[in-house]
C-alpha cells in the first residue's frame, strides 16, 4: 500500500486516488513563483504572454483591455452602484478628478492571470472562490488600457472533518494590473478552495441542500428601503475628514437581493467572460473535462460559469441548492460599502475578504461594517473597517477587512 508522507490521506477515498492527489498537490507546488500571463485577449493572441506550455489552469483570456465609460456603467449596474462619481460627467467634472472616474473593483471585468502550468485537480471535484486581497496604488479612469501579469502561489491543504470525503486544497496566485504607461495599478491575491473528490456524489457531500426562502412584503420593503437609504445617506462630494471619524463608528449598511437569475447574468456580461456559439467552442473545447459538464437533456458540452445562472449547472457539477453567485460581486458589494461612506475625497487602499461558503440563488446578502482602527503612517491618514455580508437568516457568506485613505482637515489626499 501507497504510504502518504505528504498531505492529508483521507480513508474514505481509495489509496490510489489519495496517491494521486498527492502527486497532483506536489507538482502544483514545483510552479510556485512562477509567471503567468492570459493567453489571449478575447479571441485574439496577448502579446504580452511568451509562447509556452499551457496547463488547464491557463486558457482563460484577458476579459477587457480598455477603460471606457460604457464599461464603467455595465459594472456599475452589475453591482448596483449608483454613485454618480461613475456615471455623470456634469457631477464628476467638479470632483478633484474632473471627470468620471471607475470604482476600484472595476478591474474584475479586465481579468486575471491564472494559475499558469499548473492541472486542475483530479477526480471530480468543484472549484470555488476562496476570497481575495486587492491593494490600489492608483486612481482607474475612462482611457487607461490594462495588461496583467500574475506569479502562482501554489496549494496548501486544509483539514476536513473526518466524515467528509474528499480533501480540501486552498489554492493562491497573484494577478498584477498595469495601465498604459506600465504602472502598477492594482495587486490582487486570490484564492480558490479546491474539493477535490473521487466522484460527484462524494463532492457533493460537501454543501447541504437548502430551500430558497420567500419573503414577506414586510422583509420586501425592509430591502427596497435600504435601496433608498443608500442613494439618501451616500457622501459624495461632502468629505469626511479623518479627525472627524471614531474607532466603533458603524457605516450605512448596503443591502442587495434576493438574488436571482437576472444579477449573475448581469455580473457575467459586464465581466466579457463568456462567448457564444462557435467562440464558446473555441474555449470550451479540450476544457470540457476540467470546466465543462454534459448538459442531460441534449448531451452537449456546457460550462461550469453557468452554475453563477442556472440550477441544472449548478447541480449537476456538485452544487444540489441550485445557482450561487459571484464572489466579485458580493466582494465589490464590500467596497461600495465602504466607498460610499468615505465619499469622493476618500481612497480605498486595501481591501481583504473570505468565502466562508455560496451565496445562493434566492438569498438577500445584508452587507455591514464597523470602524476597528485609525492611525497615521508614511503621511497617510488610515481608517480599518471590518464588514460582513450576512443573508435573511443570519448565515454569514462573506466578510471582509479593508483600509481606506482619508483627507485631514489640514491637508487633503493629493
Amino acid at each position: 500500500m501507497f504510504k502518504a508522507e505528504k498531505g492529508m490521506w483521507n480513508p474514505l477515498l481509495s489509496d490510489e486516488f489519495n496517491k494521486i492527489v498527492d502527486e497532483w498537490a506536489e507538482g502544483r507546488n514545483a510552479l510556485r513563483g512562477e509567471m503567468a500571463y492570459p493567453t489571449r485577449i478575447g479571441n485574439v493572441p496577448n502579446p504580452y504572454a511568451p509562447t509556452r506550455e499551457m496547463g488547464s489552469n491557463n486558457f482563460y483570456s484577458l476579459f477587457n483591455e480598455l477603460i471606457t465609460k460604457d464599461l464603467i456603467r455595465h459594472f456599475c449596474d452589475a453591482i448596483g452602484c449608483k454613485n454618480p462619481l461613475y456615471r455623470w460627467e456634469e457631477y464628476a467634472k467638479f470632483t478633484k478628478y474632473g471627470q468620471i472616474i471607475a470604482p476600484p473593483g472595476i478591474l474584475y471585468v479586465i481579468g486575471e492571470a491564472g494559475a499558469g502550468r499548473g492541472v486542475v485537480a483530479p477526480g471530480f471535484g468543484r472549484s470555488l472562490a476562496g476570497g481575495s486581497t486587492w491593494t490600489w496604488y492608483k486612481i482607474i479612469k475612462p482611457g487607461d488600457s490594462f495588461h496583467v501579469k500574475g506569479v502562482d502561489m501554489g496549494v496548501t491543504e486544509k483539514q476536513v472533518k473526518p466524515d467528509k470525503p474528499y480533501r480540501l486544497y486552498r489554492s493562491c496566485y497573484r494577478t498584477e494590473y498595469y495601465n498604459q504607461n506600465d504602472e502598477l495599478v492594482a495587486s490582487r491575491d486570490r484564492t480558490r478552495m479546491n474539493i477535490v473528490a473521487e466522484n460527484l456524489q462524494k463532492t457533493k457531500s460537501a454543501f447541504k441542500e437548502k430551500e430558497r426562502h420567500k419573503y414577506t412584503q414586510e422583509e420586501l420593503d425592509e430591502i427596497h428601503q435600504a435601496y433608498y437609504d443608500e442613494d439618501k445617506y451616500r457622501r459624495g462630494s461632502e468629505p469626511l475628514f479623518f479627525e472627524d471619524v471614531a474607532v466603533g463608528q458603524k457605516i450605512t449598511p448596503v443591502a442587495a437581493g434576493p438574488l436571482n437569475v437576472l444579477d449573475g447574468v448581469v455580473m457575467m456580461g459586464a465581466m466579457g467572460q463568456q462567448a457564444a456559439f462557435n467562440v464558446q467552442w473555441d474555449m470550451l473545447n479540450g476544457n470540457i473535462e476540467t470546466h465543462g459538464w454534459i448538459d442531460p437533456e441534449t448531451n452537449a458540452p456546457r460550462w461550469r460559469a453557468e452554475g453563477h445562472t442556472t440550477d441544472l449547472a449548478a447541480r449537476s457539477t456538485g452544487l444540489s441548492t441550485g445557482a450561487y453567485g459571484y464572489h466579485g460581486q458580493t466582494e465589490a458589494l464590500f467596497q461600495k460599502a465602504i466607498i460610499n461612506w468615505i465619499g469622493d475625497e476618500g481612497f480605498l487602499k486595501i481591501q481583504s475578504s473570505r468565502t466562508l461558503r455560496p451565496n445562493w440563488h434566492g438569498d438577500v446578502t445584508w452587507i455591514n461594517g464597523v470602524v476597528t482602527a485609525m492611525r497615521q503612517e508614511n503621511g497617510e491618514c488610515l481608517v480599518d473597517f471590518e464588514l460582513t455580508a450576512v443573508n435573511q437568516d443570519g448565515e454569514m457568506h462573506q466578510d471582509s477587512t479593508a483600509t481606506a485613505i482619508l483627507p485631514s482637515r489640514n491637508r487633503l489626499i493629493e
